[in-house]
This record gives structure tokens, C-alpha cells and sequence, in this order.
């Protein structure tokens, strides 16, 4: 699963950990400082010519990524790491999965400050990868 892949990379680059400060689908209210991931649709998969259904030879999904701290600036220091880590990665298998691409969207930018006062920076990536068994 591309959250799976995608936060294993994370945190094996430092980033966090995950279950503690490093969650899939969900940003829980504690810990304060936090990283969340979500996947959402794309663009359309891309099939060979003339292919049939489930032929993709590339899927596109889009990834959002929240940083969440009490200080704003540790907060988009965070999505300035991931940024750097995801934007522009390039052909890198991960969990047997072979991701061709990860592209910013955008440069990381605030979100919202939520109702305790904690800052949230997003940033959204385009990915390009392989197919694999189970999305």
C-alpha cells in the first residue's frame, strides 16, 4: 500500500516513527508534534494502447502530507524535510513496489492552526508507480 511504502521510507529517513509521531490516514489528537499521511485520487492510470481493464502500466495517485507542531516554525521545518526527501524521488523500489517518480505539487504551505493552537503546514505530491497487488 502506497502509505505503508511511503511512511516506511519517511521513517527511515528520519522523519519519525511510525504509530508514535508518524501515522497513515489519520492525524490523532496527541502527540503535539506530528506527521500525518494521506493518499487521494489522481490522474488516470496509464495503459499501453489498445489495453484492456486492469492493464495500467502506471498508476498516478496523489499523496497529502500534514506537519503538525506548537511552534510554527517547527512545524514547517517538518514539511520542509518531507519535501526535500519526496519531491523529485526517482525510481526507488520500496516494499517491492517500483516507484518511478514523486513530484511536489506545491512548496509546503500552512494549513491551519487548529482549535488548541497548534500549526498545521500540508504539502501534496503527484506519485508515479508500478501497479502492485494491493493499492
Amino acid at each position: 500500500m502506497i502509505l505503508d511504502d511511503l511512511s516506511d521510507y519517511l521513517s527511515s529517513q528520519g522523519i519519525g516513527t511510525i504509530g508514535t509521531d508518524l501515522f497513515k490516514a489519520s492525524l490523532p489528537s496527541t502527540p503535539d508534534a506530528a506527521v500525518a499521511l494521506f493518499k487521494y485520487g489522481g490522474p488516470a492510470p496509464v495503459h499501453m494502447m489498445s489495453a484492456g481493464p486492469g492493464t495500467a502500466i502506471v498508476e498516478r495517485p496523489h499523496l497529502q502530507v500534514l506537519a503538525r507542531h506548537t511552534h510554527p516554525a517547527n512545524a514547517e521545518k517538518k514539511a520542509q524535510d518531507i519535501w526535500t526527501l519526496l519531491d523529485a524521488l526517482g525510481d526507488k523500489t520500496i516494499n517491492g513496489v517500483r516507484y518511478l517518480s514523486v513530484y511536489a505539487i506545491q512548496t509546503p504551505f500552512f494549513f491551519q492552526k487548529d482549535e488548541t493552537g497548534r500549526f498545521t503546514y500540508a504539502c501534496n505530491y503527484e506519485i508515479v508507480r508500478e501497479p502492485a497487488t494491493s493499492s
